[in-house]
């Protein structure tokens, strides 16, 4: 048994972390692409990796980046707990003329206290404690990771009986490339080496939950996130003629207007409600000036789940377009009247699921001749996948244009299943033993909450719905698995429980990100080492 040991003591675990902050790796950039080159790099000097340098390995990603894993293995181990995080982060543009410091979080630190009057009061106050640290990277979520790999040299070097598989990710931040391609692997992992996974823990940051909240939590299932659109397609006209026409874009806001803040699309789960959902994208898809009014406007909702399915939400949508629409014809139906207009003109506003009108447009002109479009515009458009997904669905929309005017209802990516692991027989006694440990070692009081609401990756770990229920998601989703894929089979297969216990920090995405030092290298490592060695001793389901 090895006693050199690199990444244990606070000063080392800071020493690290200041270091992978260091490293510019955000989404998209040439720094996420070398991130986890270096890691691998840091992992390989350790002496267990020196003996078994195969148990690290990087996984090139479908658009060029990669995955990292690293494995300890106990071949008497009966368990494994899969090791979860990210390296990428959200740019730095917040930071204005500290953009250069960004990345430097003891220089930042240092030039914020020459600021103190440009900051919020309780940034004001953590900086002046001396207990912070800030920098972009150091809460979301550099410092997690550095307690996974802090966990894999522990494990090593006292030879824990149980099996530790350390993922870490690019893209979360974005579209969750990285994590949605991990799956397969995590399969092909446990087939190679006899893994069974028992649970997965990330260590993602903790979360105000209200403004100058100084609690500390830990997280039992992670928040959803589902993105329905609607492309409203009404009747072209000149502007000199408002009545022989339908505006889109007043269709859409109509919409947006039933939509927005409707507590109806939120849920509640143990006294707790979902935020309530809001538009994130509204725009007409008329190309250019003309003095045609916008016949076609798209918009994107930003739906969050608890319990909640694609089936679920599609049919709460399907119900408020339909209210929308009716609302619709009996404006249109007023202004007829006090105009003096034949209302025999007035034309009915149909609401349809994308896979319908896409099952009409197949039987219009043939299946090959829809696939054709929806990989033209999936694989050589360029643009973000959400634009492609609109511009599919218009595509088809004008294909259908007798169809009109109507409504069309579908997802746009990015999907993130909602994850509720509270009432699991392992994770409730996981949590109790966390607070007690927290409350009797270190005086510290942790709080259970059922879902982590910034939302995660842990959103992929394992299926926890009935597989028949996603086949919504896919058959609505514009593009298809051509254009944005879950796998969800895949995922069904390694299904466990999931949790999250992680650092204390701030501010997550603004320039004011910040860690808090003290528990994230004094207490976090002690609780993190608990949890897994109680999950080691417990029995098997």
């Amino acid at each position: 048994m090895s006693t050199e040991m690199f990444i244990q003591s606070k000063s080392q675990m800071l020493a690290t972390l200041l270091e992978l902050v260091s490293i510019d790796s955000v989404s998209l950039s040439p720094g996420e692409k070398y991130f986890p080159l270096r890691v691998e790099q840091v992992l390989k000097s350790l002496p267990y990796y020196q003996k078994y340098p195969g148990y690290v390995v990087n996984h090139p990603t479908s658009d060029g980046r990669s995955i990292l894993t690293a494995l300890y293995k106990n071949n008497l181990a009966e368990k494994t707990v899969v090791m979860i995080s990210h390296f990428d982060v959200v740019d730095i543009e917040d930071y204005g003329d500290l953009q250069h410091l960004a990345f430097n979080p003891v220089e930042l630190t240092r030039e914020l206290h020459n600021r103190l009057d440009t900051l919020p009061e309780d940034a004001k106050e953590d900086l002046i404690s001396g207990d912070w640290l800030f920098g972009r990277g150091m809460m979301d979520m550099k410092c997690g990771l550095v307690q996974h790999m802090s966990l894999l040299e522990k494990a090593a070097n006292e030879d824990w009986n149980i099996n530790l598989l350390l993922v870490a990710v690019p893209d979360e931040e974005v579209n969750s490339v990285g994590m949605r391609e991990v799956i397969p692997r995590l399969v092909s992992l446990g087939e190679e080496h006899c893994l069974n996974y028992t649970l997965y823990l990330n260590s993602e940051p903790m979360f105000s939950q209200v403004p100058q909240d100084n609690n500390h939590y830990f997280y039992t299932g992670t928040i959803g996130k589902i993105m329905p659109g609607a492309l409203c397609f009404g009747k072209e006209s000149h502007v000199g003629e408002p009545f022989s026409g339908m505006n889109a874009c007043w269709m859409s806001s109509i919409l947006t207007n039933e939509v927005e803040w409707n507590e109806e699309l939120s849920e509640q789960v143990n006294g707790v409600m979902s935020p309530p959902p809001t538009l994130l994208w509204q725009r007409d898809l008329k190309k250019g000036y003309t003095t045609q009014i916008p016949h076609r406007s798209a918009s994107l909702y930003n739906v969050l789940l608890m319990k909640r399915n694609p089936v679920d939400v599609m049919h709460e949508m399907k119900e408020v377009a339909i209210k929308a629409a009716d609302k619709m014809e009996a404006f249109i139906r007023d202004k007829y009247r006090l105009n003096g207009l034949d209302e025999s003109q007035l034309s009915h506003i149909h609401v349809y699921l994308y896979e319908e009108i896409r099952a009409y447009a197949v039987k219009k002109t043939s299946a090959e001749y829809i696939d054709i479009l929806e990989q033209s515009i999936a694989k050589e458009t360029e643009g973000d996948i959400r634009d492609q997904t609109i511009q599919i669905v218009d595509q088809l929309a004008m294909l259908c244009q007798e169809l009109g005017p109507m409504i069309i209802l579908f997802y746009a990516p990015p999907y993130y299943p909602a994850v509720n692991s509270s009432e699991n027989e392992c994770i409730a006694e996981l949590s109790s033993s966390l607070i007690d440990f927290a409350d009797t070692k270190y005086q510290e009081r942790i709080h259970p909450v059922n879902y982590f609401n910034g939302i995660s990756d842990l959103s992929y770990a394992g299926l926890h719905a009935d597989l028949k229920d996603m086949d919504i998601y896919n058959d609505n989703l514009p593009g298809g698995e051509k254009l944005y894929s879950i796998p969800f089979k895949e995922m069904a297969k390694i299904t466990a429980p999931v949790i999250n216990v992680g650092p204390m920090g701030r501010d997550a995405h603004q320039k004011t990100e910040r860690l808090q030092i003290p528990f994230a290298f004094e207490t976090l490592p002690k609780l993190l080492a608990h949890l897994i060695k109680i999950h080691e001793q417990q029995k098997n389901d």
